[in-house]
């Protein structure tokens, strides 16, 4: 018992003696190398950020050059079949007109479902196209 109070007693003393300049020189040292790997891991981060923004950055630009070519080619066929076709084109956009205001119209009155709306007026039509036939 008196073998562990003389251990006890002389671990208490260790740690209460202050350091020696090598033991400092070893903990700086530590300290040192993980400064150094600390940097060292922030500036391969860095890179990696880099290169995926530049990566980023070509493949949003080949994107943005891709989809406005297609609209050029879109655009140039829509005028010259306006040019060669202009009666066609007259009733395109005449229907494409009507079909948005009925849709405007639609959204803006609310005392009635769109189904009772759209969905009378054909099933009624198609009843008399049957009936017709039948007959």
């Amino acid at each position: 018992m008196e073998s562990t109070k003389n251990m006890s007693t002389e671990s208490r003393t260790s740690a209460a003696k202050p350091q020696t300049a090598a033991s400092k020189d070893s903990v700086s040292n530590t300290i040192g190398e993980v400064a150094n790997q600390a940097a060292n891991a922030a500036q391969r981060a860095r890179e990696g950020v880099q290169s995926a923004y530049e990566d980023t950055r070509q493949a949003v630009t080949d994107a943005y050059g891709k989809t406005t070519e297609v609209l050029s080619d879109t655009y140039n066929q829509a005028m010259v079949y306006g040019k060669e076709n202009p009666g066609k084109l007259t009733l395109i956009a005449f229907g494409a007109g009507i079909g948005i205001g009925v849709l405007l119209a639609s959204g803006l009155t609310s005392g009635r479902s769109r189904s009772s709306r759209i969905g009378e007026p054909i099933v009624n039509a198609l009843s008399q196209v049957a009936l017709e036939f039948l007959r």
